[in-house]
């Protein structure tokens, strides 16, 4: 794993704003060569297409190496741009250098990942660098807006290491104290001395060795300024909460302002679809899958947790020109739709509600979403009941991430029945059963019933051509719930 704690705090950094092209020529001389380690935000890769043009071939996230063959080859078939505002560390002959003699077990690990631009984290090192990020940050809270370059800013505490082991001219720029002023040059000798003597100096135990090379502090701090930066989070701010009028949402829904997930755009990608409702072409966002990793096993209710993710954000597609709403699937494999049976909803629907799709999306869209699609799944006669009961199982989760517990079990009991309606009126395969059988207990234990609860977890236990992982979740669902009695 690349210390990137350690590659933010001795640099060479730079950022690039999103949009901006990311240097990787190539060439003969060594300023022409460089390859980066991606400390902060996404980095798009754009390869050559055999039609002369350029298509998306991969999105690079934060501890991904790139630019490796361009530093040791003169390849030159792939442009990297900057998703999002994004913070790399620059490797030239000069750092590679450098590297080899200060941290070889870093260049080791570079030079491992170099050829593995699609390098996959683990939760738990993802989660680290998070837990190292949000330290820097809460212990960052003011400076002198001269010290850095950047919106960010480094505390006193953090800038006097910098500064002690910097030389004067450096000290300019990493003032000691908030309010302190630079240093004096070193006092030399008077006038009226006749022999040029040493010069005089207080003795001090932070001086420097006047001899030493001491490398510019300057990218240091910007580096770490950058970082801070990029991963800064503003205080959450005070969720207002305001009772829904629209005939969409059921009573006691309400609305959540001021909740958003800025960090989830880092996962998704921009995409083409057509909607099969009203024919129409719009975009809108798809979900990196290869590159979600479970945090946690998976509840008792089946929901899965990732690192600074959660799928229902992005489940449902919406159409920006009708409202059609309903799972990705259903866009990208169409199924037949029986309009006439939500014509004149969706009509009534577009002149209560206003999506703002290029807006940053908070939890009221996410929520709007998904009760536009359970209005859409009555255009589905016989893959209704399917859609509506995941559709209410999401729901009942995101009211329990905002924290309304009432909704959460009111959405759960709606999730346990449309659940128990696919049991009793689907053909499953075995693991269709088991799956299904363990949603109604799960949703049904959410919502605080018991209906048969345990005899859906025995079945979703026992059945003989069914999964061992959910007979097992089932296991210990059960001893679960023997532990409560």
């Amino acid at each position: 794993m690349i210390d990137i704690s350690w590659l933010i705090e001795h640099g060479p950094c730079k950022k690039f704003a999103a949009g901006k092209n990311v240097p990787c020529p190539g060439g003969p001389k060594p300023e022409h060569r460089a390859m980066y380690v991606l400390l902060a935000g996404r980095v798009d890769v754009y390869k050559k297409s055999a039609a002369g043009g350029t298509q998306l071939f991969a999105s690079l996230l934060k501890g991904d190496v790139f630019g490796g063959r361009e530093y040791f080859t003169d390849a030159d078939d792939c442009t990297y741009v900057a998703g999002i505002d994004s913070a790399v560390y620059v490797i030239t002959e000069e750092s590679f250098s450098d590297l080899s003699w200060s941290r070889p077990d870093i260049l080791f690990e570079i030079l491992r990942a170099a050829y593995m631009p699609l390098r996959k984290m683990t939760a738990a090192s993802r989660t680290a660098q998070q837990e190292k990020a949000a330290q820097a940050a809460a212990k960052a809270p003011t400076a002198a807006p001269t010290a850095v370059k950047a919106q960010a800013s480094t505390s006193a505490t953090e800038a006097a290491p910098a500064a002690a082991k910097a030389p004067e001219a450096t000290k300019k720029a990493i003032p000691e104290t908030p309010s302190a002023t630079p240093a004096p040059p070193t006092p030399v000798a008077t006038p009226t001395a006749k022999a040029p003597a040493v010069p005089e100096t207080k003795p001090t135990a932070a001086a420097p060795a006047a001899k030493v090379p001491v490398p510019d502090a300057t990218p240091v701090v910007e580096a770490i300024a950058n970082d801070i930066f990029e991963n800064y989070q503003a205080p959450t701010p005070v969720v207002e909460v305001i009772e829904a009028k629209s005939k969409l949402f059921p009573e006691g829904h309400k609305h959540y302002k001021g909740i958003v997930k800025p960090e989830y755009m880092a996962l998704v990608f921009p995409k083409d679809y057509k909607c099969p409702y009203c024919k129409m072409a719009f975009k809108d966002y798809r979900v990196f899958r290869s590159k979600l990793y479970e945090c946690a096993p998976m509840r008792f209710d089946l929901r899965k947790y990732f690192t600074d993710f959660q799928t229902e954000w992005y489940d449902i597609l919406t159409c920006r020109s009708c409202l059609f709403s309903t799972f990705h699937n259903y866009f990208t494999d169409p199924k037949p739709i029986q309009k006439a049976k939500i014509d004149k909803q969706l009509v009534e629907t577009r002149s209560e509600i206003h999506l703002d799709f290029d807006d940053e999306r908070e939890i009221d869209f996410v929520f709007t979403v998904h009760y536009l699609a359970i209005l859409c799944s009555d255009g589905y006669p016989s893959m209704g009941k399917q859609i509506r009961a995941k559709l209410w199982g999401n729901l009942s989760w995101l009211y329990e991430d905002v924290e309304d517990g009432e909704m959460a079990k009111f959405a759960a009991e709606k999730a346990a029945e449309a659940y128990e309606q696919v049991y009793t009126e689907t053909r499953l395969t075995p693991i269709q059963e088991q799956i299904t059988c363990l949603s109604i207990a799960g949703m049904q234990h959410r919502a605080g019933i018991d209906n048969n609860l345990k005899k859906f977890l025995f079945t979703a236990k026992t059945l003989l051509a069914g999964d061992k992982t959910y007979a097992k979740l089932a296991e210990d669902f059960m001893f679960d719930l023997k532990m409560e009695d």
